[in-house]
């Protein structure tokens, strides 16, 4: 569905009935990367799946670089749709949104689950080679990071042939605006502890971009916080282990 939201031409997908529950893609991603998972639990809860500004379908519009922005634009959807309140699942950068949405946006939230993320800042180094990538993808094109990426986020052959189209097809500008956002997010430790609400951090025991103490360190300092590794599966658990990260979500509404 295709709908105007905060000025900017916004691709979202809806499925099942139920409970409502929004998936967040990672950087340079969309939100087919969810199919597996919707297609397999619709049947148990409404799965709300949007391109992110400047990915997918959804256009870039005025980036702003933050994750503030994307967080009002999620706002935007929620209200759109009428969702009082919801799960919200996100994925790497769609992690740090949640993260953004959960600060501004508190009151609407019933449950947090972060797949392969953190809430740790970048250090300078990190920083500075996001914007670099940034600057490569605005002269260069995607085609000039996208095999690299897919690298780092799989070892599977068949899922590198699967998101490499999607990371090659992300407009230059979106991915420089998000790589702008992420690069200037700062620490969420002090706000996942504020959170009265269940709080799940999802790692991968192969994910060559995220350690798995990321998870054990927000859910360590959540109120109701829980970790839980997937073995043999790495930053893509949606696409590599659907079943096992779509049982993960729907047992906890």
């Amino acid at each position: 569905m295709r709908i105007n939201l905060e000025g900017i031409d916004t691709y979202y997908e809806d499925h099942g009935k139920g409970k409502p529950v929004v998936l967040l893609h990672g950087l340079a991603l969309d939100s087919t990367i969810w199919n597996d998972v919707v297609s397999r639990y619709s049947i148990q809860a409404r799965f709300i799946t949007p391109d992110l500004r400047g990915h997918g379908r959804t256009e870039t519009g005025q980036g702003k670089g933050t994750l503030e922005q994307f967080a009002d634009d999620l706002f935007a959807l929620v209200s759109y749709l009428g969702l009082k309140s919801l799960t919200l699942v996100g994925h790497s950068m769609g992690g740090y949104i949640a993260l953004a949405f959960a600060n501004k946006y508190p009151e609407k939230l019933d449950d947090l689950i972060m797949v392969t993320s953190n809430a740790r800042p970048d250090p300078p180094e990190k920083q500075e080679s996001r914007l670099k990538d940034a600057e490569l993808a605005l002269s260069n094109g995607m085609a000039a990071i996208a095999a690299g990426m897919a690298q780092n986020l799989t070892k599977s052959d068949e899922i590198r042939q699967r998101v490499t189209p999607i990371l090659e097809k992300t407009p230059p500008e979106g991915f420089a605006n998000a790589q702008r956002a992420i690069a200037s997010r700062s620490s969420r430790f002090e706000l996942i502890h504020s959170l009265e609400i269940p709080f799940l951090a999802i790692a991968g025991s192969e994910d060559q971009l995220m350690r798995t103490d990321s998870a054990y360190d927000m859910a360590g300092c959540a109120q109701q916080g829980r970790a839980v590794v997937l073995p043999g599966v790495g930053h893509l658990p949606m696409l590599e282990a659907p079943l096992a990260l779509g049982a993960l979500i729907v047992s906890r509404l």
